[in-house]
């Protein structure tokens, strides 16, 4: 039955408890995106299938007929491609915090002979010229070896992570309504989600905590709470006939970089006791500021990101051990300059450049902008600012994970722009901060670059930044990476 209002939870009289203080809330640090989990492990078992297939019917297809190299590849693909989709189809990729690593492995036990019986039946059909049953027999028999040697190292490590809270996603809320009892009741069997606390306006009328989830604080408390970074998700738990205060709460956290979903009415006439909590996420939270980007484009973009940074670290270490010496002979000071800034989900972290200022003269917040001419750069900081020589060091970032090659640049923790805060001059400042910071972006590639003098300065890259963000996708990065060299190399009026 649909509830009219949005009932609050009446706390019981303990005057021996007391209110967990927010700095008391424990979140994890290092968390791991468990659709990039998922895409990252298919992919590894394409590989191991498809490699395994190909040698074992390579081996004996050697010497019996002149099909050596095309009957062990499409043996291969063919194989690949049944195995590892009845794997998803009994989902072996979910990795429920629920099952146990025996469970799993009777899953993925069950799901790979099954796919070898459909690849056996699917070759005795098609009997190509090539038809060899025993080998073909064999090779299947090893790819579900290695499946089940796979998936016994998968299932443990996985686990591990759900037990610390890394693997499941960190959520927040926001009312201490029977809504947010209901999904906290339906979590407590599934654990499907990391749900740390609840905070809610009217303090003083709610509970303690919800089935072992505290009520730390007001919503002010939540945007002071220094593990506001590492949350993925603010649930806002009030339905539409609480909408002046359902808008009051989404209005509140609307523009920080977190995800923000709200429960919709849907969730009021789902039989929760049924449904399992991934289906209640689904069908009953909307998201109010936008959706993440799939498992399979953040998993590739990190490959992408350890590949070619690791790759230009390799060719560049000489040319940037040289350019170490001769900035420590220019001028006495450390070589590298650490700076914090604002990552992604306004987290911070220490980004690296090559120094290119007088080390008694460095300015870690930023409050004053690189000028021209400006006389606190050293001699040869001069020369490797014009060409952006001094940012590669930020390659080490993007290996570490704090950074990909392409996104919005990073600012300085408490930049000012004209003497203000940069944030303060827009709106949706933070929102360029949904995604990891880049050594190179859209805004770069389109003039936004170095300073920000002014209120339109700071508007214009933040709106380069979203667009980035909204868009973004693999052929994109490749595109803005090819262009960025050509276009530092043409830009001279830019004060750097």
């Amino acid at each position: 039955m649909a509830r009219s209002d949005d009932t609050e939870i009446v706390p019981a009289v303990d005057r021996r408890r007391k209110r967990l203080d927010i700095d008391g809330l424990i979140v994890p640090r290092l968390q791991v995106n468990i659709n990039a989990a998922r895409f990252a492990l298919q992919s590894i078992d394409v590989l191991a299938v498809a490699g395994i297939i190909a040698l074992s019917a390579w081996h004996h297809y050697i010497g019996a007929n002149d099909q050596a190299v095309l009957a062990p590849a499409a043996a291969a693909i063919m194989g690949a491609g049944i195995f590892v989709s009845l794997m998803k189809f009994a989902h072996a990729y979910r990795f429920k915090p629920t099952e146990t690593p025996g469970m799993h492995l009777r899953t993925v036990f069950v799901a790979a002979l099954a796919a070898l019986g459909v690849w056996l039946a699917a070759a005795l059909i098609l009997r190509p010229a090539s038809f060899q049953p025993d080998s073909l027999a064999r090779s299947g028999l090893y790819a579900v070896g290695a499946l089940m040697i796979l998936h016994a190292l998968y299932a443990v490590r996985l686990k591990r992570l759900h037990l610390t809270g890394r693997l499941a996603p960190t959520v927040v809320m926001l009312g201490a309504t029977e809504s947010a009892q209901r999904i906290i009741e339906e979590n407590a069997k599934t654990k499907e989600l990391n749900i740390v606390a609840i905070f809610d306006e009217r303090l003083a009328r709610a509970p303690i905590d919800i089935h072992g989830v505290p009520v730390v604080g007001k919503i002010g408390d939540l945007l002071q709470w220094e593990g506001l970074p590492y949350v993925n998700r603010i649930v806002v738990t009030l339905p539409s006939a609480a909408a002046a205060r359902k808008k009051d709460f989404v209005e509140k956290v609307r523009l920080l970089p977190n995800r923000i979903a709200y429960v919709s009415d849907a969730f009021e006439n789902l039989d929760h006791v049924k449904q399992r909590l991934s289906e209640i996420a689904e069908i009953s939270l909307k998201d109010v500021t936008g959706n993440p980007k799939s498992g399979r484009h953040t998993a590739l973009k990190r490959l992408s990101d350890i590949i070619l940074a690791s790759a230009a670290l390799t060719i560049l270490a000489m040319p940037m051990a040289i350019l170490a010496l001769i900035i420590r002979i220019d001028s006495p000071g450390p070589v590298l300059f650490r700076q914090p800034r604002h990552g992604f989900n306004n987290r911070i972290f220490d980004v690296l450049k090559f120094r290119t200022m007088r080390s008694d003269r460095c300015d870690l917040k930023a409050e004053r902008q690189t000028e021209a001419d400006d006389p606190r750069i050293t001699r040869i900081g001069r020369l490797i600012r014009k060409t952006s020589i001094d940012e590669l060091p930020q390659l080490i970032n993007v290996i570490k994970g704090e950074m990909s090659l392409v996104g919005p640049r990073p600012h300085a923790v408490g930049m000012k722009t004209a003497g203000r805060d940069s944030m303060e001059l827009v709106e949706e400042y933070a929102h360029r901060h949904k995604m990891k910071p880049g050594m190179t972006g859209w805004a770069q590639i389109n003039g936004s670059r170095g300073p920000l003098r002014n209120g339109y300065d700071v508007q214009r890259r933040v709106q380069l930044d979203i667009e980035y963000i909204e868009r973004a996708n693999i052929i994109w990065d490749i595109i803005i990476m090819a262009r960025t060299i050509p276009v530092l190399l043409g830009d001279r009026g830019t004060v750097r």
